[in-house]
């Protein structure tokens, strides 16, 4: 299947994100011409051999990304987001602590077959995709699909993680199912993850985890590992 992206190359008029991917952060970041060419290949982007190698899909301002990258040196990161600002938001947070396990991809984590080879990444983030339910119709736009989870089961390689979050319980049922049918195994899971408020002092909240638990949204959480 193939998913329409628009290329950063046809801006008429880029902004000063767009400009920044190709000038500021052209080190850090690769386009959606560029990710498909290293697919198999990402250990040696980060120069090293061996590496363990985590995703991140949709990286938002960079919070958790940072947080990632920040807390865990010896792993190298990828963080993938389709919106211009939010990619160079999150690395300006990242660079601002002199961090280098990183790099960030713009791309339709749909087609995410298209960058990564089968066992190619350790562990997955996915955390907040949009659920895409004010209408029956919209549902055809949400990600987390039979066919997303399927070549997200594929690429990761055996015994690594997925971690889930979402505000929504329809959107959290829904999915779970489709991992358990892709062939992942819920180890551990939570329809309000802090209902202890306690626990939330812990953990490193991203954007959007932040304005839901103020709101006390009831934050819905899932960690499946490949079999």
């Amino acid at each position: 299947m193939s998913f329409q992206i628009g290329l950063t190359k046809n801006i008429r008029y880029p902004n000063e994100y767009v400009k920044a991917m190709s000038s500021t952060y052209k080190k850090w970041i690769f386009n959606e011409e560029q990710a498909p060419l290293y697919k198999g290949q990402w250990n040696n982007v980060f120069s090293k051999n061996s590496i363990k190698l985590d995703l991140e899909i949709g990286i938002g301002t960079g919070i958790h990304f940072s947080h990632l990258c920040l807390k865990n040196p010896s792993r190298c990161f990828i963080g993938m987001e389709l919106k211009y600002k939010p990619l160079i938001q999150s690395l300006r947070r990242a660079r601002k602590n002199n961090l280098t396990n990183l790099k960030v991809i713009r791309y339709n984590a749909k087609a995410i077959d298209q960058l990564f080879e089968k066992e190619e990444i350790d562990n997955v983030y996915l955390h907040f995709p949009d659920p895409w339910l004010k209408k029956k119709s919209q549902k055809k736009h949400q990600l987390i699909q039979a066919d997303f989870c399927k070549k997200l089961y594929d690429i990761q390689k055996t015994k690594s993680f997925l971690e889930f979050k979402t505000d929504s319980l329809d959107y959290f049922e829904s999915s779970l199912k489709h991992f358990e049918k892709a062939g992942y195994r819920i180890d551990k899971m939570s329809k309000n993850l802090y209902s202890q408020k306690e626990q939330a002092l812990t953990n490193e909240m991203s954007q959007f985890e932040l304005l839901f638990f103020k709101k006390e949204q009831a934050i819905k959480y899932a960690l499946l590992h490949k079999k």
